[in-house]
Protein backbone atom coordinates (compact mmCIF):
# COMPACT_ATOMS: atom_id res chain seq x y z
CA UNK A 1 0.00 0.00 0.00
CA UNK A 2 1.59 3.24 -1.14
CA UNK A 3 1.68 6.52 0.76
CA UNK A 4 -1.05 8.11 -1.34
CA UNK A 5 -3.46 5.24 -0.67
CA UNK A 6 -2.73 5.41 3.06
CA UNK A 7 -3.39 9.18 3.03
CA UNK A 8 -6.74 8.73 1.28
CA UNK A 9 -7.79 6.00 3.72
CA UNK A 10 -6.71 8.18 6.65
CA UNK A 11 -8.66 11.13 5.30
CA UNK A 12 -11.75 8.97 4.86
CA UNK A 13 -11.44 7.74 8.45
CA UNK A 14 -11.14 11.29 9.77
CA UNK A 15 -14.12 12.39 7.69
CA UNK A 16 -16.18 9.44 8.88
CA UNK A 17 -15.30 10.12 12.51
CA UNK A 18 -16.11 13.84 12.13
CA UNK A 19 -19.44 13.01 10.51
CA UNK A 20 -20.26 10.52 13.24
CA UNK A 21 -19.35 13.06 15.93
CA UNK A 22 -21.45 15.76 14.27
CA UNK A 23 -24.43 13.37 13.98
CA UNK A 24 -24.04 12.36 17.61
CA UNK A 25 -23.86 16.00 18.75
CA UNK A 26 -26.87 16.90 16.62
CA UNK A 27 -28.78 13.95 18.07
CA UNK A 28 -27.88 14.99 21.61
CA UNK A 29 -29.00 18.59 20.96
CA UNK A 30 -32.29 17.42 19.47
CA UNK A 31 -32.84 15.06 22.36
CA UNK A 32 -32.13 17.80 24.88
CA UNK A 33 -34.55 20.14 23.11
CA UNK A 34 -37.19 17.39 23.06
CA UNK A 35 -36.75 16.75 26.80
CA UNK A 36 -37.11 20.46 27.48
CA UNK A 37 -40.32 20.54 25.44
CA UNK A 38 -41.64 17.50 27.27
CA UNK A 39 -40.84 19.04 30.63
CA UNK A 40 -42.46 22.34 29.63
CA UNK A 41 -45.55 20.55 28.37
CA UNK A 42 -45.90 18.53 31.55
CA UNK A 43 -45.45 21.63 33.73
CA UNK A 44 -47.89 23.68 31.64
CA UNK A 45 -50.63 21.04 31.55
CA UNK A 46 -50.16 20.33 35.27
CA UNK A 47 -50.56 24.03 36.13
CA UNK A 48 -53.58 24.30 33.85
CA UNK A 49 -55.17 21.24 35.48
CA UNK A 50 -54.62 22.58 38.98
CA UNK A 51 -56.02 26.03 38.33
CA UNK A 52 -58.87 24.83 36.13
CA UNK A 53 -59.89 22.37 38.85
CA UNK A 54 -59.71 25.21 41.40
CA UNK A 55 -61.75 27.35 39.00
CA UNK A 56 -64.50 24.73 38.84
CA UNK A 57 -64.29 24.20 42.60
CA UNK A 58 -64.80 27.93 43.21
CA UNK A 59 -67.82 27.97 40.89
CA UNK A 60 -69.30 24.98 42.72
CA UNK A 61 -68.57 26.69 46.03
CA UNK A 62 -70.42 29.82 44.85
CA UNK A 63 -73.50 27.74 44.07
CA UNK A 64 -73.34 26.00 47.45
CA UNK A 65 -72.74 29.21 49.44
CA UNK A 66 -75.26 29.96 52.18
CA UNK A 67 -74.51 33.69 52.42
CA UNK A 68 -74.09 36.48 49.89
CA UNK A 69 -70.58 37.27 51.13
CA UNK A 70 -69.46 33.62 50.79
CA UNK A 71 -70.88 33.47 47.26
CA UNK A 72 -69.11 36.69 46.28
CA UNK A 73 -65.81 35.46 47.75
CA UNK A 74 -66.07 32.19 45.82
CA UNK A 75 -66.82 33.97 42.54
CA UNK A 76 -63.92 36.35 43.11
CA UNK A 77 -61.69 33.31 43.64
CA UNK A 78 -62.93 31.87 40.33
CA UNK A 79 -62.06 35.14 38.56
CA UNK A 80 -58.53 35.10 40.00
CA UNK A 81 -57.98 31.50 38.88
CA UNK A 82 -59.33 32.33 35.41
CA UNK A 83 -56.85 35.21 35.08
CA UNK A 84 -53.93 32.93 35.98
CA UNK A 85 -55.12 30.32 33.48
CA UNK A 86 -55.29 32.98 30.74
CA UNK A 87 -51.72 34.00 31.44
CA UNK A 88 -50.52 30.40 31.17
CA UNK A 89 -52.40 29.94 27.90
CA UNK A 90 -50.28 32.73 26.43
CA UNK A 91 -47.09 31.25 27.90
CA UNK A 92 -47.91 27.85 26.37
CA UNK A 93 -48.49 29.29 22.92
CA UNK A 94 -45.07 31.01 23.04
CA UNK A 95 -42.81 28.52 24.82
CA UNK A 96 -44.24 25.26 23.40
CA UNK A 97 -45.36 26.47 19.98
CA UNK A 98 -48.89 25.17 20.56
CA UNK A 99 -51.43 25.98 17.92
CA UNK A 100 -53.92 28.49 19.22
CA UNK A 101 -56.67 26.86 21.30
CA UNK A 102 -59.22 29.54 20.58
CA UNK A 103 -62.21 27.92 22.33
CA UNK A 104 -60.24 27.19 25.49
CA UNK A 105 -58.84 30.70 25.67
CA UNK A 106 -62.20 32.24 24.73
CA UNK A 107 -64.08 30.38 27.46
CA UNK A 108 -61.67 31.35 30.20
CA UNK A 109 -61.33 34.97 29.06
CA UNK A 110 -65.08 35.49 28.69
CA UNK A 111 -65.64 33.64 31.94
CA UNK A 112 -63.35 35.97 33.86
CA UNK A 113 -65.07 38.98 32.32
CA UNK A 114 -68.59 37.66 32.94
CA UNK A 115 -68.14 36.44 36.53
CA UNK A 116 -67.65 39.98 37.81
CA UNK A 117 -71.36 40.41 37.08
CA UNK A 118 -72.79 37.64 39.34
CA UNK A 119 -70.07 38.49 41.87
CA UNK A 120 -71.70 41.91 42.21
CA UNK A 121 -75.17 40.41 42.76
CA UNK A 122 -76.56 41.56 46.12
CA UNK A 123 -79.73 39.45 46.08
CA UNK A 124 -80.02 36.33 48.20
CA UNK A 125 -80.14 34.23 45.02
CA UNK A 126 -78.55 34.49 41.61
CA UNK A 127 -80.80 35.09 38.60
CA UNK A 128 -81.67 32.14 36.33
CA UNK A 129 -79.48 33.59 33.58
CA UNK A 130 -76.50 33.96 35.95
CA UNK A 131 -76.95 30.36 37.09
CA UNK A 132 -77.07 29.17 33.47
CA UNK A 133 -73.86 30.99 32.50
CA UNK A 134 -72.03 29.65 35.56
CA UNK A 135 -73.16 26.14 34.66
CA UNK A 136 -71.81 26.64 31.12
CA UNK A 137 -68.44 27.58 32.57
CA UNK A 138 -68.48 24.51 34.79
CA UNK A 139 -69.27 22.33 31.76
CA UNK A 140 -66.32 23.90 29.95
CA UNK A 141 -63.95 23.20 32.86
CA UNK A 142 -65.09 19.61 33.32
CA UNK A 143 -64.80 18.96 29.57
CA UNK A 144 -61.25 20.35 29.32
CA UNK A 145 -59.82 18.74 32.46
CA UNK A 146 -59.53 15.14 31.14
CA UNK A 147 -57.62 16.34 28.07
CA UNK A 148 -55.21 18.39 30.20
CA UNK A 149 -54.67 15.41 32.47
CA UNK A 150 -53.98 13.24 29.43
CA UNK A 151 -51.41 15.75 28.19
CA UNK A 152 -49.73 15.77 31.59
CA UNK A 153 -49.50 11.98 31.82
CA UNK A 154 -48.28 11.50 28.25
CA UNK A 155 -45.81 14.41 28.12
CA UNK A 156 -42.68 12.24 28.53
CA UNK A 157 -43.91 9.21 26.59
CA UNK A 158 -45.37 10.89 23.52
CA UNK A 159 -44.08 13.04 20.70
CA UNK A 160 -44.92 16.72 20.37
CA UNK A 161 -47.22 15.78 17.49
CA UNK A 162 -49.17 13.44 19.79
CA UNK A 163 -49.54 16.16 22.42
CA UNK A 164 -50.68 18.59 19.76
CA UNK A 165 -53.27 16.02 18.68
CA UNK A 166 -54.67 15.91 22.23
CA UNK A 167 -54.80 19.71 22.21
CA UNK A 168 -56.68 19.63 18.89
CA UNK A 169 -59.17 17.08 20.23
CA UNK A 170 -59.78 19.27 23.28
CA UNK A 171 -60.36 22.25 21.03
CA UNK A 172 -62.91 20.32 18.97
CA UNK A 173 -64.77 19.15 22.10
CA UNK A 174 -64.90 22.66 23.56
CA UNK A 175 -66.05 24.20 20.29
CA UNK A 176 -69.24 22.12 20.50
CA UNK A 177 -70.22 23.52 23.92
CA UNK A 178 -72.67 26.35 24.49
CA UNK A 179 -70.61 29.53 25.06
CA UNK A 180 -71.14 32.17 27.72
CA UNK A 181 -73.97 34.18 26.20
CA UNK A 182 -74.41 37.87 27.04
CA UNK A 183 -75.79 39.32 23.80
CA UNK A 184 -78.97 41.29 24.50
CA UNK A 185 -78.57 40.90 28.27
CA UNK A 186 -79.54 44.43 29.32
CA UNK A 187 -78.64 43.99 33.01
CA UNK A 188 -75.19 42.62 32.16
CA UNK A 189 -74.49 45.32 29.59
CA UNK A 190 -75.48 48.04 32.07
CA UNK A 191 -73.17 46.47 34.64
CA UNK A 192 -70.28 46.49 32.15
CA UNK A 193 -70.96 50.08 31.18
CA UNK A 194 -71.11 51.23 34.81
CA UNK A 195 -67.75 49.56 35.38
CA UNK A 196 -66.12 51.48 32.52
CA UNK A 197 -68.34 54.37 31.46
CA UNK A 198 -67.33 56.13 28.29
CA UNK A 199 -66.16 59.66 29.00
CA UNK A 200 -65.28 61.45 25.75
CA UNK A 201 -62.17 63.59 25.85
CA UNK A 202 -62.41 67.23 25.02
CA UNK A 203 -60.04 68.23 22.22
CA UNK A 204 -56.60 69.00 23.57
CA UNK A 205 -57.49 68.52 27.23
CA UNK A 206 -53.89 67.85 28.21
CA UNK A 207 -52.52 71.24 27.16
CA UNK A 208 -55.74 73.28 27.41
CA UNK A 209 -55.08 76.89 28.40
CA UNK A 210 -51.34 76.83 27.63
CA UNK A 211 -49.64 79.37 25.35
CA UNK A 212 -49.48 78.23 21.73
CA UNK A 213 -46.72 78.94 19.20
CA UNK A 214 -46.37 79.50 15.48
CA UNK A 215 -44.76 76.92 13.19
CA UNK A 216 -41.59 79.05 13.03
CA UNK A 217 -41.35 79.23 16.81
CA UNK A 218 -41.93 75.49 17.13
CA UNK A 219 -39.24 74.79 14.51
CA UNK A 220 -36.75 76.74 16.64
CA UNK A 221 -37.74 74.71 19.71
CA UNK A 222 -37.28 71.46 17.76
CA UNK A 223 -33.80 72.55 16.65
CA UNK A 224 -32.75 73.42 20.21
CA UNK A 225 -34.00 70.08 21.48
CA UNK A 226 -32.22 68.02 18.82
CA UNK A 227 -28.92 69.76 19.48
CA UNK A 228 -25.90 68.04 17.92
CA UNK A 229 -28.10 65.49 16.14
CA UNK A 230 -29.19 68.36 13.86
CA UNK A 231 -26.02 70.43 13.90
CA UNK A 232 -24.08 68.06 11.66
CA UNK A 233 -23.65 68.29 7.90
CA UNK A 234 -22.27 70.70 5.35
CA UNK A 235 -24.02 73.91 4.39
CA UNK A 236 -27.03 75.65 5.83
CA UNK A 237 -29.57 73.42 7.54
CA UNK A 238 -33.24 74.42 7.64
CA UNK A 239 -35.88 73.06 10.02
CA UNK A 240 -39.25 72.90 8.28
CA UNK A 241 -42.71 71.65 9.15
CA UNK A 242 -43.30 68.36 7.33
CA UNK A 243 -46.85 67.62 8.43
CA UNK A 244 -49.35 68.21 11.19
CA UNK A 245 -52.51 66.93 12.78
CA UNK A 246 -54.54 66.82 15.95
CA UNK A 247 -55.68 64.35 18.58
CA UNK A 248 -58.44 64.43 21.18
CA UNK A 249 -55.79 64.13 23.88
CA UNK A 250 -52.96 66.45 22.83
CA UNK A 251 -54.77 68.85 20.51
CA UNK A 252 -52.81 70.19 17.54
CA UNK A 253 -49.30 68.90 16.86
CA UNK A 254 -46.68 69.41 14.14
CA UNK A 255 -43.90 67.25 12.68
CA UNK A 256 -40.54 68.87 11.86
CA UNK A 257 -37.62 67.68 9.73
CA UNK A 258 -34.25 69.00 8.60
CA UNK A 259 -33.32 69.84 5.01
CA UNK A 260 -30.84 71.88 2.96
CA UNK A 261 -31.66 75.11 1.15
CA UNK A 262 -32.97 73.13 -1.84
CA UNK A 263 -35.46 71.25 0.31
CA UNK A 264 -33.57 67.93 0.25
CA UNK A 265 -33.82 66.01 3.52
CA UNK A 266 -30.52 65.96 5.44
CA UNK A 267 -31.61 64.00 8.51
CA UNK A 268 -33.49 60.78 9.25
CA UNK A 269 -35.25 62.30 12.26
CA UNK A 270 -38.82 63.55 12.58
CA UNK A 271 -39.65 65.54 15.73
CA UNK A 272 -43.25 65.94 16.89
CA UNK A 273 -44.25 68.92 19.05
CA UNK A 274 -47.57 69.96 20.49
CA UNK A 275 -48.86 73.40 19.50
CA UNK A 276 -47.92 74.45 23.05
CA UNK A 277 -44.26 73.58 22.47
CA UNK A 278 -43.87 70.18 24.17
CA UNK A 279 -41.71 67.57 22.42
CA UNK A 280 -43.89 64.47 22.22
CA UNK A 281 -41.81 62.11 20.08
CA UNK A 282 -38.70 61.70 17.96
CA UNK A 283 -38.64 59.02 15.28
CA UNK A 284 -35.82 57.92 13.02
CA UNK A 285 -36.70 56.77 9.53
CA UNK A 286 -35.28 53.34 8.73
CA UNK A 287 -32.86 51.18 10.67
CA UNK A 288 -29.07 51.14 10.68
CA UNK A 289 -27.76 48.15 8.73
CA UNK A 290 -24.90 46.08 10.04
CA UNK A 291 -22.68 47.18 7.14
CA UNK A 292 -23.45 50.88 7.70
CA UNK A 293 -22.93 50.73 11.46
CA UNK A 294 -19.73 52.48 12.53
CA UNK A 295 -18.76 51.18 15.95
CA UNK A 296 -18.45 53.92 18.58
CA UNK A 297 -17.44 51.70 21.52
CA UNK A 298 -19.74 53.62 23.84
CA UNK A 299 -20.42 52.14 27.25
CA UNK A 300 -23.74 52.38 29.09
CA UNK A 301 -22.55 55.33 31.17
CA UNK A 302 -21.96 57.37 28.00
CA UNK A 303 -25.43 56.56 26.67
CA UNK A 304 -26.90 57.77 29.95
CA UNK A 305 -24.89 61.01 29.75
CA UNK A 306 -26.26 61.65 26.24
CA UNK A 307 -29.84 60.95 27.36
CA UNK A 308 -29.41 63.15 30.45
CA UNK A 309 -28.30 66.06 28.26
CA UNK A 310 -31.39 65.62 26.09
CA UNK A 311 -33.61 65.35 29.18
CA UNK A 312 -32.29 68.68 30.43
CA UNK A 313 -33.34 70.35 27.17
CA UNK A 314 -36.67 68.54 27.12
CA UNK A 315 -38.24 69.53 30.46
CA UNK A 316 -37.70 71.51 33.64
CA UNK A 317 -38.89 68.54 35.69
CA UNK A 318 -36.02 66.29 36.69
CA UNK A 319 -36.88 62.68 35.98
CA UNK A 320 -35.12 59.65 37.43
CA UNK A 321 -33.55 56.87 35.35
CA UNK A 322 -35.27 53.68 36.52
CA UNK A 323 -34.63 51.06 33.84
CA UNK A 324 -31.77 50.17 31.51
CA UNK A 325 -32.36 47.39 29.03
CA UNK A 326 -30.31 45.95 26.17
CA UNK A 327 -32.23 44.23 23.36
CA UNK A 328 -30.23 42.98 20.39
CA UNK A 329 -28.69 46.12 18.85
CA UNK A 330 -30.67 48.62 20.97
CA UNK A 331 -30.33 50.17 24.41
CA UNK A 332 -33.51 51.37 26.13
CA UNK A 333 -33.40 53.96 28.93
CA UNK A 334 -36.58 54.69 30.89
CA UNK A 335 -37.08 57.81 33.02
CA UNK A 336 -39.98 58.52 35.39
CA UNK A 337 -40.89 61.35 37.79
CA UNK A 338 -40.30 60.83 41.50
CA UNK A 339 -42.42 63.34 43.40
CA UNK A 340 -42.22 63.60 47.17
CA UNK A 341 -40.37 60.26 47.15
CA UNK A 342 -43.19 58.57 45.23
CA UNK A 343 -42.32 56.92 41.90
CA UNK A 344 -44.82 57.51 39.08
CA UNK A 345 -44.12 54.78 36.48
CA UNK A 346 -47.22 55.74 34.47
CA UNK A 347 -45.42 58.89 33.30
CA UNK A 348 -42.48 57.13 31.71
CA UNK A 349 -40.22 58.64 29.07
CA UNK A 350 -38.35 56.11 26.92
CA UNK A 351 -35.17 56.58 24.90
CA UNK A 352 -33.87 54.03 22.42
CA UNK A 353 -30.28 54.15 21.12
CA UNK A 354 -28.39 52.02 18.62
CA UNK A 355 -25.75 50.40 20.81
CA UNK A 356 -23.27 50.06 17.92
CA UNK A 357 -23.28 53.63 16.63
CA UNK A 358 -24.65 55.59 19.58
CA UNK A 359 -27.37 57.08 17.35
CA UNK A 360 -30.77 57.95 18.78
CA UNK A 361 -33.41 55.66 17.30
CA UNK A 362 -36.50 57.00 19.05
CA UNK A 363 -37.81 59.10 21.92
CA UNK A 364 -41.32 58.73 23.33
CA UNK A 365 -42.88 61.01 25.96
CA UNK A 366 -46.52 60.26 25.10
CA UNK A 367 -47.11 58.36 28.36
CA UNK A 368 -45.69 61.26 30.34
CA UNK A 369 -48.02 63.77 28.72
CA UNK A 370 -51.05 61.43 28.84
CA UNK A 371 -50.91 61.86 32.63
CA UNK A 372 -49.70 65.45 32.48
CA UNK A 373 -52.62 67.02 34.37
CA UNK A 374 -53.50 64.08 36.60
CA UNK A 375 -53.38 64.59 40.35
CA UNK A 376 -51.74 61.51 41.83
CA UNK A 377 -52.11 60.53 45.50
CA UNK A 378 -48.69 61.25 47.01
CA UNK A 379 -49.33 61.32 50.75
CA UNK A 380 -49.73 58.05 52.65
CA UNK A 381 -52.05 57.75 55.64
CA UNK A 382 -50.22 54.70 56.97
CA UNK A 383 -46.58 54.38 57.94
CA UNK A 384 -44.51 51.62 56.40
CA UNK A 385 -44.63 49.78 59.73
CA UNK A 386 -48.44 49.97 59.84
CA UNK A 387 -48.65 48.76 56.25
CA UNK A 388 -46.29 45.86 56.94
CA UNK A 389 -48.76 44.59 59.56
CA UNK A 390 -51.19 43.97 56.69
CA UNK A 391 -48.85 41.50 54.99
CA UNK A 392 -49.78 37.82 54.91
CA UNK A 393 -48.18 35.32 57.31
CA UNK A 394 -46.16 33.49 54.67
CA UNK A 395 -44.12 36.36 53.25
CA UNK A 396 -40.86 37.65 54.69
CA UNK A 397 -39.90 41.27 54.07
CA UNK A 398 -36.45 41.25 52.48
CA UNK A 399 -35.78 44.96 52.06
CA UNK A 400 -36.98 48.50 52.58
CA UNK A 401 -40.42 49.21 51.06
CA UNK A 402 -40.84 51.99 48.52
CA UNK A 403 -43.79 54.25 47.93
CA UNK A 404 -45.00 54.05 44.36
CA UNK A 405 -48.12 54.33 42.25
CA UNK A 406 -49.54 50.96 41.30
CA UNK A 407 -52.68 50.97 39.13
CA UNK A 408 -53.07 54.67 40.06
CA UNK A 409 -53.10 53.81 43.78
CA UNK A 410 -50.48 54.86 46.30
CA UNK A 411 -48.89 51.69 47.66
CA UNK A 412 -45.97 50.45 49.66
CA UNK A 413 -44.04 47.98 47.50
CA UNK A 414 -42.56 45.45 49.92
CA UNK A 415 -39.76 43.26 48.55
CA UNK A 416 -40.44 39.79 49.93
CA UNK A 417 -39.33 36.18 50.02
CA UNK A 418 -41.09 33.13 51.33
CA UNK A 419 -43.44 32.41 48.40
CA UNK A 420 -41.87 31.13 45.21
CA UNK A 421 -42.35 33.54 42.32
CA UNK A 422 -43.51 36.47 44.48
CA UNK A 423 -40.95 39.28 44.56
CA UNK A 424 -43.09 42.18 45.83
CA UNK A 425 -46.35 42.63 47.68
CA UNK A 426 -48.29 45.89 47.29
CA UNK A 427 -50.15 47.34 50.27
CA UNK A 428 -52.37 50.41 49.85
CA UNK A 429 -50.63 53.24 51.71
CA UNK A 430 -53.96 54.88 52.53
CA UNK A 431 -56.31 52.01 53.38
CA UNK A 432 -54.02 49.07 54.15
CA UNK A 433 -55.77 46.90 51.56
CA UNK A 434 -53.77 44.44 49.50
CA UNK A 435 -53.18 45.68 45.96
CA UNK A 436 -51.66 42.60 44.39
CA UNK A 437 -48.22 41.10 43.96
CA UNK A 438 -45.29 41.18 41.59
CA UNK A 439 -45.13 37.61 40.29
CA UNK A 440 -42.41 36.01 38.19
CA UNK A 441 -42.49 32.46 36.84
Amino acid sequence: MNVRTKSIIGLLCVTTLAGAYFSYTEHQNNRQWERQQQSSTQHWSNIQSIYLRDFDYALAESLAASTISDRQAALQSAIEHANIISEYVRIGSITMNFQSSSSYEWFITEGSRYLAYPASEKGISLTPDQLEQIQRLRTFARTALPYLEQMRKNAFDSSSADIQQISTEMEEALSELDPVFTSGNKAYNEFRYNQNPYIPLKPGTVFAGETTYTATELAAKAKIFMGEAWNKGVGKQIVHMASGGSSSEFGEFMDFRLSDTEGKSTSSYTVTLSKSGHVLQVRRKGSISKDAAVEQNMDLKQFIEVADAWMTRWSDERLTLTAKEIKETSIYLTYIPVREQVSIPQMKVVWRFDRRTGALMSFDASNYFSHYNKNFPLHPKLTAEQASAKLGPYVIVSGKPKLKLHNDKLVYAFPVTGIEGVTHVYINARTGAGEGIDYKL
